[in-house]
């Protein structure tokens, strides 16, 4: 089933791929630009906003990604009877969103590596990085709003959607800064402080996808809720799977850093917060040693490794991410008809935390 699911991925992934480069095209355009502005009785300057905003918002989506969130919006409509075909421009909405919080995450994280290549703000500056992540957090609200195909209601349902998560969002973000930089102390965080950060900071992105396909899809006001719930809960164990994926041997590992660069950022995850929670008091002190130091040693990020490893805490997440897999599907499986799309939504989810890319 794997490999269908890939196939799948990859198909719909370059369908949206597709629909991202002619948004993106447009806007380097005169003409374009004041249908997006509003008509300015000035000039715009279309190649300073290519090479500040098209240019770099290409290179980093050029750089790949799984397009899973609007992989998961499209495949809910297909689950909810409608051809999501009709409504793949609405693809872009939690993929650029999505991709602009990354730009942010590496400034503030400090990151210079992305998807295996330098971060945006490295490559163009941090100037550029800020306003860019600014930028792709609202410019595909212009495929809703410029849609002759949504009603008024539908067009103020999925903004009410957009405004609330990406509030929530903010709120995630913010609460990692906090822990990581220490303004409270980031050992004491427990499992659920943790599990509400993850969902705030990188459950809502796939909720709202999962939301806005409910919507399209035509679904009622409590199966949509059922839908954002089981995205953001796919959302949270994804982010779990690539807290297990960084401590490993992977690609995930590698593109961002190198094997273990969350111990050198210091930085809490659940596999850190059951190591501290389980380990004796001397392995304790010494990954609260290590954790602070920030470093870049290979031989001290391995006995921070070991440490989690001695504890149990991989096996521990992995069985989480399931838990939150498996309840979040018990909850919307009854609210869909038995059909293809329905299997494969299953199977999304159920690829995303047995990935190891």
């Amino acid at each position: 089933m794997d490999e269908k699911i890939i196939e799948y991925i990859k198909r719909r992934g370059a369908e949206i791929d597709k629909q991202i480069g002619e948004y993106l095209t447009d806007t380097a355009s005169v003409r374009y630009l004041g249908s997006l502005l509003g008509r300015s009785g000035y000039e715009y300057d279309p190649k300073a906003i290519s090479k500040a905003v098209i240019e770099p918002a290409s290179y980093l989506l050029e750089l790949g990604g799984k397009r899973w969130r609007p992989i998961l919006m499209l495949t809910i409509i297909d689950a909810l009877g409608k051809d999501s075909n009709n409504y793949t421009e609405f693809s872009i909405i939690p993929e650029v969103i999505h991709n602009g919080t990354l730009i942010h995450d590496d400034i503030e994280d400090n990151s210079g590596m992305r998807r295996g290549a330098q971060a945006v703000h490295k490559k163009y500056g941090i100037d550029v990085g800020l306003n860019l992540g600014d930028f792709m957090f609202f410019f595909p609200v212009v495929a809703l709003l410029d849609s002759k195909k949504l009603t008024s209601e539908s067009k103020m349902k999925i903004l009410e959607i957009y405004q609330r998560e990406m509030l929530k969002l903010s709120i995630g973000q913010a609460t990692d800064i906090a822990w990581h930089r220490s303004l409270v102390d980031p050992y004491n965080v427990s499992e659920s402080q943790y599990l509400q950060m993850a969902y705030s900071k990188t459950g809502v992105l796939a909720g709202m996808a999962a939301k806005i396909g409910g919507v399209l899809g035509g679904a009622d006001d409590k199966t949509i809720e059922a839908l954002g719930r089981f995205g953001a809960s796919i959302g949270v164990a994804f982010q779990l799977q690539d807290d297990l994926l960084n401590i490993t041997e992977s690609g995930v590992a590698e593109g961002k850093g190198g094997r273990g660069e969350d111990i050198t950022e210091g930085k809490i995850t659940m596999l850190v917060i059951h190591a501290l929670a389980e380990a004796d008091e001397k392995g304790r002190k010494r990954l609260k040693e290590i954790l602070m130091m920030h470093t870049k040693d290979r031989k001290l990020i391995s006995e921070a490794i070991a440490i989690i490893g001695k504890c149990d805490s991989e096996e521990y997440t992995k069985n989480l991410e399931e838990k939150l897999v498996k309840d979040a599907w018990k909850n919307v499986e009854r609210l869909l008809p038995d059909s293809e799309p329905k299997s494969i939504l299953k199977s999304i989810a159920e690829f995303l935390i047995n990935r190891s890319i």
